[in-house]
């Protein structure tokens, strides 16, 4: 993954050529590796400096070497061991998520929320609130229904349809509010809406006159492990709010997901 934002303000050449043989030799992807030749005709790299470099990467073991009639090169098990320890200093924890919400409290001035999913339920694990006298009663630590809830639906949008199936028929649904979706083939079809979009909304579902509107957070695995929302009184809740909230929520869900690793498939 490279930064295509930030330039370095004091480039290092040959730590700058180090990365450009081995993001090479990542793209390349093969078992039989690359030559030397050819990194250096692909890189438009002098010969003797991409020796030089390989060599060094070898000592560490960064990369292999395949011997045959000509010697190629290959990533090696160092870049892996390195890449090991990544997910294990970029989890969801509360020093990084806490920051991204804060900012998206503050930039939307309504209450954010963030929810996991366990056991059938999502658990909200963190909350923010701006300072307005109208707020959302949720808590930290409350458990939430999956089908009435942004957030809920997040985690059932990525069930599949026999998975959502069996969750309607062994979970309790019931309506809460008069907007509660209760019924099986329309909460496919809402589904199949928030799939399409990119975020949930639950328009008064769990709550009288709060409307909910929540995106994905992904991890390296480019598996879903969290949600975001943001809980609006419907009395504040217009159609430039919602575009707002919308837009605000997606860039601190790709945030967060960038942090944890999540790479967007193009």
């Amino acid at each position: 993954m490279v930064n295509s934002v930030y330039k370095p303000k004091y480039p290092v050449q040959t730590l700058e050529k180090a990365i450009d043989i081995l993001l090479c030799l990542k793209c390349a992807n093969s078992s039989s590796g690359m030559g030397l030749a050819e990194i250096s005709e692909k890189l438009d790299m002098g010969k003797s400096v991409v020796h030089r470099i390989l060599d060094t990467l070898y000592a560490y073991g960064f990369v292999e070497k395949v011997e045959g009639s000509v010697t190629t090169y290959r990533l090696g098990w160092g870049i892996y061991d390195i890449a090991q320890a990544v997910p294990a200093s970029h989890n969801l924890n509360e020093a990084v998520y806490q920051k991204i919400l804060e900012q998206l409290c503050t930039k939307c001035m309504e209450t954010v929320n963030l929810g996991i999913y366990n056991n059938g339920e999502v658990v909200i694990i963190c909350k923010m609130e701006p300072d307005r006298r109208l707020r959302s009663t949720v808590e930290i630590g409350e458990r939430e229904p999956l089908y009435a809830t942004a957030l809920g639906k997040q985690f059932l949008s990525h069930f599949t349809k026999e998975e959502v199936k069996d969750y309607f028929t062994k979970a309790d649904i019931q309506p809460i509010t008069q907007n509660t979706i209760v019924s099986l083939d329309d909460m496919y079809s809402e589904l199949e809406i928030v799939k399409k979009n990119g975020y949930s909304i639950d328009n008064m579902e769990f709550c009288d006159d709060l409307i909910c509107t929540a995106v994905p957070v992904f991890d390296y695995k480019n598996e879903l492990i969290a949600a975001i929302s943001i809980s609006v009184p419907s009395s504040r809740f217009t159609k430039e709010k919602s575009q707002e909230i919308i837009q605000e929520l997606k860039k601190a869900g790709e945030a967060l997901s960038e942090y944890l690793g999540y790479q967007k498939e193009v």
